[in-house]
C-alpha cells in the first residue's frame, strides 16, 4: 500500500498485469486523518497490492506547451480552411442559416480537423486551470438543466406555462451553449444548434431521451451500485431504480411500454447512429466480404432488425446470402424487399439469446448489440451460437472499442466512448469494453479467439472479429 499525503501531493501511478483490476478503496467506516490512496490489484482466487513510483522527472500526464498546441491549431486550421476555399464550401458559423454538420473531408484532412478539435480542447483546459476546471465540471449537470426546460416546455414552439423570470433564465443558460440567440433585450432569435432543435425530429428525440431518460438514470446510478455492487444484472441499474422497475424488468421493457417513450428512443437511436462516425460504411468498406462472396458465403445478422446492414452488403456483393434475424415485432415490420434481394435476404424470428437454429453461416454479425449486456449476458450470447457453428465461422462484431489504458487521454474522441460507457451502466448495468475485454469475454465463453480489433479512419465503431475454433457442430 502506498500513502500519499500532502495537500499538494500526487497520484502515483499503479501497474497491473494484464488479469488484474485497480480497486482504489477504504473501509465504508474509517475516518481518514490524512489522505490516503490505496491501490489494490484484485486477481481471481487472490488479492495482492502493488505500487508503482515514478522515476524522477516522470509526468504523470503528458503535457504539450500553449505555444505548440497554439501553433497546431493554426497549422491545420489553415490545411482545413484552404481545402474548404478551394472547393467552395462555406466556413461553420453559429448563425441559423449554417450547415448543420460539418463537411465530408479527406482522410488526412479529417485527421487534421480530429487533431485541431483535441488540441483546442486542450488548451482551453490549460488556461482554465485545473482548480477552475474542477468547479466548471461540478456543475456541468446545469447544461442539461437548460436543455431539459427547452425539451420539456417547448420553449420556442408555444407559449409556455412559465414565468418570464424563468423562462429568461433557461433561455439566457442556453445561450452560453449557442442554443438561440438574443438579438436584441428581450427578443430571442434561432440560431443553427436552437434550429435543429426546433426543425430536427431525431436530434429532439435524442435529447429528450438524453435528458428525460438518462439523466434520472445517472442519478440514480450509484444508489443502485450500493444496493446491487454487481452490476451485472439489467433489471437493476440506475434505469429500473429510477422507474420503480428494481427486479421487474428491463429498460426496453419499460419503455416499450409507452408509445411515446418507445417513438421517442427509436428516434433517439436513430439520431446517433446516422451521426457522424457511425455511417454504415466503415464496416462494408473495412471488411474482406469479398473473399465471403467470391465462395458464395452465408451472413447471420442477429438483432439485425429491417436488414439494413445486408441490404447494403447484397446490393454490391451478389453472391452473398443473408438470415436476418429480430424479435417478432420487427420482423413483421420488416419492409417488402424487391426481387433481386429477396432471394438472397431471408428474415427470421430469433432470440439471440437461445440457441442459434442456422448452422454453418460463414459470419454471425453483431452490430450495436454486445455492448447492451454485461459480460455474463454476452458470454450467454455467444455460448448460444456454438450448436451451430462450424471449425472456422466468425463472430464480427460492430461495437465500440474503447483505448487501452495507460497510453494517454486521446482526446474528445475518447470522451464519446466513455460516456456511452457510464450511459451502458445507468440504463442496463451493460458496458462498453476494450481489447483486454473482448479478449476475455471470447476467451471465458470458450472455443473462440479474438482475431483483431480494427477501428477504420474516420469511425467511432471497431470491428471486432474472433474465430470459432472448438468442436464443429
Amino acid at each position: 500500500m502506498s500513502s500519499i499525503s500532502g495537500r499538494n501531493a500526487a497520484f502515483s501511478r499503479l501497474r497491473l498485469n494484464t488479469s488484474t483490476l485497480l480497486r482504489i478503496c477504504r473501509p465504508r467506516n474509517t475516518i481518514l486523518k490524512r489522505p490516503i490512496i490505496r491501490h489494490v490489484a484484485s486477481v481471481v482466487g487472490s488479492h495482492h497490492e502493488q505500487t508503482y513510483t515514478p522515476s524522477a522527472g516522470e509526468p504523470a500526464l503528458s503535457t504539450s506547451s500553449l505555444m505548440e498546441l497554439a501553433t497546431k491549431i493554426a497549422q491545420e486550421t489553415e490545411k482545413i480552411s484552404s481545402y474548404m476555399k478551394e472547393n467552395s464550401l462555406l466556413e461553420p458559423s453559429f448563425n441559423v442559416d449554417s450547415a448543420v454538420g460539418f463537411p465530408k473531408l479527406p482522410d488526412a484532412l479529417q485527421t487534421a480537423r480530429e487533431e485541431v478539435i483535441k488540441a483546442t480542447a486542450e488548451l482551453g483546459e490549460l488556461l482554465t486551470g485545473a482548480e477552475q476546471g474542477l468547479r466548471c465540471l461540478a456543475w456541468d449537470h446545469n447544461n442539461s438543466l437548460s436543455l431539459r426546460a427547452i425539451y420539456h416546455y417547448k420553449i420556442g414552439e408555444t407559449q409556455v406555462g412559465l414565468g418570464v423570470i424563468n423562462v429568461r433564465r433557461f433561455l439566457r443558460h442556453a445561450m452560453t451553449n449557442r442554443i438561440f440567440q438574443e438579438v436584441k433585450p428581450g427578443v430571442v432569435a434561432h440560431t443553427a444548434a436552437s434550429k435543429i432543435l426546433a426543425e430536427d425530429q431525431v436530434m429532439i428525440d435524442w435529447v429528450g431521451f438524453c435528458v428525460e431518460e438518462m439523466w434520472p438514470a445517472s442519478e440514480k446510478t450509484i444508489p443502485a451500485l450500493e444496493q446491487y455492487p454487481s452490476a451485472s444484472e439489467p433489471t437493476q441499474s440506475g434505469f429500473c431504480l429510477a422507474n420503480d422497475t428494481v427486479n421487474v424488468e428491463p429498460m426496453f421493457a419499460t419503455v416499450g411500454k409507452s408509445p411515446q417513450r418507445a417513438k421517442r428512443l427509436g428516434g433517439a437511436m436513430a439520431s446517433l447512429t446516422t451521426g457522424e462516425g457511425y455511417e454504415l460504411s466503415h464496416l462494408i468498406n473495412n471488411y474482406d466480404w469479398a473473399t465471403l462472396d467470391a465462395h458464395h458465403g452465408t451472413i447471420v445478422d442477429l438483432g439485425g432488425s429491417h436488414g439494413f446492414v445486408c441490404i447494403e452488403l447484397a446490393k454490391q456483393f451478389s453472391n452473398l446470402k443473408f438470415v436476418v434475424q429480430d424479435l417478432p415485432k420487427t420482423i413483421a415490420s420488416a419492409p417488402q424487399l424487391d426481387d433481386s434481394l429477396a432471394s438472397r435476404i431471408k428474415y427470421m424470428v430469433h432470440d439471440f439469446h437461445t440457441a442459434q437454429p442456422i448452422k454453418y453461416a460463414d459470419v454471425y454479425l453483431f452490430r450495436w448489440i454486445m455492448h447492451n449486456y454485461s459480460n455474463k449476458y454476452a458470454a450467454n450470447i455467444l455460448n448460444q451460437l456454438k450448436p451451430a457453428l462450424k471449425k472456422g465461422a466468425r463472430v464480427l462484431i460492430n461495437d465500440y472499442c474503447l483505448p487501452e489504458s495507460g497510453k494517454g487521454y486521446e482526446g474528445p474522441e475518447e470522451k464519446v466512448m466513455r460516456t456511452m460507457d457510464l450511459v451502458m451502466l445507468s440504463l442496463l448495468n451493460a458496458q462498453e469494453r476494450g481489447p483486454r475485454d473482448w479478449e476475455e469475454l471470447f476467451r471465458g465463453a470458450g472455443g473462440f479467439r479474438l482475431l483483431g480489433v480494427k477501428r477504420p479512419m474516420g469511425s467511432r465503431m471497431s470491428l471486432i472479429e474472433a474465430v470459432w475454433e472448438g468442436e464443429a457442430a
